[in-house]
């Protein structure tokens, strides 16, 4: 699709440019032919004006010749030819034979200018062959066609390469949407398959208690919830990348990340984790409540799942210069600078043998870095001695 929509823009521009030139050229053409058929004339008179014209008169009107006849009988009394006056006597002869016919004194024949003055019994004619090698209007269409070869042909070249700069955004989104539907479709297949499965175990036992079969249920409604947290995650990605914008206003960062802490702590505690944290008071930024608290969410449950040991989880909201930041932080496996640069892609998990018993759908930092992007802010992931950092950076809006 992306090669097609490629040379389809290739084409287009080559045949819009071609148009253009041609126009141009047309225009160009149109007046300077004009001006050479000014010129020509103006030669043609001239020559006439030589009493006497000889071969040295004749090498200066390249493409050119005088032909002296009798006025009665149309016989050649004289003739003189310049050396690019490439016209056979067979055509010469018909030529005179035409302009005898003519009534007026200028004129063309053949692609051979006239000009015809007749005093007494002698009739004195100037001819100029349009296409000599001499003629003006030969090179001018010559070095036109030239300079139209060269320009089209340049500009195709320029408009391949631009095409690719062009299109180069256009097919890593392609890429990347490509890979989006195949990894979302496979995460969604696998709490699907795990309901199908559980639901005809509980249809081919129809005559047992609902009670014997709460494992099956509670395991259909664990994927079912699963399903619909990845469900709204992926509603998410969808408006961000149609341009769906969340309605902005002064919200206290402080409270926000407070009210998330609040719920988050008992479960940090029930997991056997350490928890602390410090928030500065009345900090305040210019974003969406609901977006604010769903990131600090993303971070304490991405150091809850994922941190080892008693974990060492500690999450800070300070000013640092016209910025509010919060960072997160937790003890966690070894991780490489390849790992690290991928935690923000959608669907990336870090090697999932190490984290048997984590659930998740690789989708939550990449909602974080959205998040921070959309509030003019950003995050990074830092990782040292066994330590992950994540740091989220917002402009402080005044009060």
């Amino acid at each position: 699709m992306i090669d097609k929509l490629r040379k389809k823009i290739i084409i287009l521009n080559v045949i819009s440019v071609c148009v253009v030139f041609l126009l141009a050229i047309a225009l160009t053409f149109g007046s300077g032919y004009e001006r050479i058929a000014a010129e020509r004339s103006a030669r043609l008179d001239s020559m006439l004006d030589y009493d006497v014209w000889s071969d040295d008169i004749a090498e200066g009107y390249k493409g050119a010749a005088v032909i002296e006849c009798d006025a009665t009988s149309g016989r050649i009394v004289n003739e003189s030819f310049s050396k690019e006056f490439n016209v056979s006597r067979e055509q010469l002869d018909d030529i005179l034979s035409d302009l005898w016919e003519q009534s007026n004194d200028t004129g063309s024949i053949s692609g051979v200018q006239y000009c015809k003055n007749v005093v007494g019994d002698t009739a004195r004619i100037a001819l100029f062959d349009s296409f000599s090698r001499g003629s003006n209007i030969r090179a001018y269409i010559w070095y036109t066609l030239s300079a139209v070869l060269i320009g089209v042909l340049c500009y195709f070249a320029i408009s391949i390469v631009l095409a690719q700069i062009a299109l180069k955004p256009v097919e890593n989104n392609w890429v990347k949407q490509k890979q989006f539907v195949a990894d979302a479709s496979h995460e969604l297949k696998t709490p699907l398959s795990v309901i199908m499965a559980n639901t005809e175990i509980i249809a081919s036992h129809a005559d047992e208690t609902v009670e014997s079969q709460m494992k099956w249920i509670e395991n259909t409604r664990s994927e079912s919830l699963r399903m619909a947290e990845l469900i709204n995650d992926l509603l998410f990605l969808a408006k961000n990348d149609d341009g769906h914008k969340a309605q902005m206003e002064v919200v206290n960062l402080s409270e926000c990340v407070e009210t998330i802490v609040l719920s988050q702590e008992s479960l940090l505690y029930e997991n056997g984790k350490v928890f602390g944290y410090e928030i500065t008071p009345d900090l305040r930024v210019f974003g969406n409540m609901g977006q604010l608290k769903q990131l600090a969410t993303i971070l304490l449950d991405n150091a809850n799942k994922y941190s080892v040991g008693e974990g060492n989880i500690r999450l800070e909201v300070a000013a640092v210069g016209k910025h509010a930041v919060l960072t997160v932080s937790n003890l966690c496996a070894p991780l490489t600078e390849e790992q690290i640069s991928h935690l923000f892609d959608r669907f990336y998990t870090v090697d999932a043998s190490r984290n048997k018993n984590v659930t998740g759908n690789g989708l939550g930092l990449s909602i974080a870095q959205i998040i921070c992007q959309t509030h003019r802010g950003n995050i990074r992931a830092d990782y040292a001695d066994g330590v992950i950092t994540f740091t989220a950076t917002f402009p402080i809006s005044k009060k």
